[in-house]
């Protein structure tokens, strides 16, 4: 009777791509919800309230003009 080889790559790729996958959806979601965090601990001021039109940002609208 013949032994089959064991499939060891095969397994270790699939425990990989389950890991990876696991992981990533870990990484997302703890991403997201540190982003969350820093946009809410923002120091807010007078200066920094609203949209202000700087001279870059003019230069950059002129260029999109051209």
């Amino acid at each position: 009777m013949k032994q089959q080889p064991s499939d060891l790559s095969r397994r270790t790729l699939l425990k990989a791509l389950t890991v990876g996958s696991v992981a990533g959806a870990t990484i997302a979601a703890t991403g997201i919800s540190v982003a969350k965090a820093s946009e809410s601990s923002k120091v807010t001021t007078k200066e920094s309230n609203g949209y202000h039109e700087t001279a870059h940002i003019s230069s950059y609208y002129d260029s999109l003009r051209s």
